[in-house]
């Protein structure tokens, strides 16, 4: 038979496990809370706050840089050339060169013969979506500085493992067949 002494060390020692776990599954919550934020960007007092996301994502990425981009101006061109002169691979997917209008057709015309650079048309992308191993930002809009500065947008940042996995899975299928893993 149990006694009460023997019984209230059991509970002792079964609620300090308990209170363990908690702590263990706060501590997981909290992480990831901070791996997915939303913010705005554009307005008078966040007015380059996009911009600002996409330069450290470019600046940091230090395997491959992926992007997914209606259309590119000449200022994230030359950051994507010299991402590559880094040794760095870009692999872009935007919409198809007939869709470029006669202003970006250089450019894209540029990007596509820079070698480091892949480019992939596809006629659906519709948003803008940069990321590689560590972050990743989604958002409305296009790789156009001065378009980004002026539109209210909402931003998605995320740094989870999981989400990013998620993306890259997505990104994929936007790839042509050959290309996916």
């Amino acid at each position: 038979m149990i006694s009460q002494t023997d019984r209230i060390l059991e509970l002792r020692v079964e609620n300090k496990r308990l209170k363990e776990q908690i702590t263990n599954l706060e501590n997981k919550i909290l992480t990831l809370v901070g791996m997915v934020n939303i913010e705005s960007s554009g307005d008078p007092e966040r007015k380059n706050v996009l911009n600002d996301l996409l330069m450290n994502i470019i600046n940091s990425t230090k395997d491959q840089l992926n992007i997914v981009s209606p259309r590119i101006d000449s200022f994230y061109a030359k950051e994507l050339k010299r991402l590559v002169e880094r040794g760095i691979p870009v692999l872009l997917i935007t919409t198809d060169r007939g869709e470029v209008t006669k202003k970006d057709l250089p450019i894209y015309d540029d990007l596509k013969l820079t070698q480091g650079i892949s480019v992939i048309n596809n006629p659906n992308v519709k948003f803008l979506l940069v990321f590689n191993t560590e972050q990743a930002v989604y958002a409305g809009g296009s790789l156009d500085k001065e378009e980004l500065s002026k539109s209210i947008l909402i931003i998605t940042k995320i740094q989870e493992k999981s989400k990013l996995r998620m993306i890259a899975e997505i990104f994929s299928l936007m790839l042509p067949t050959f290309m996916r893993k």
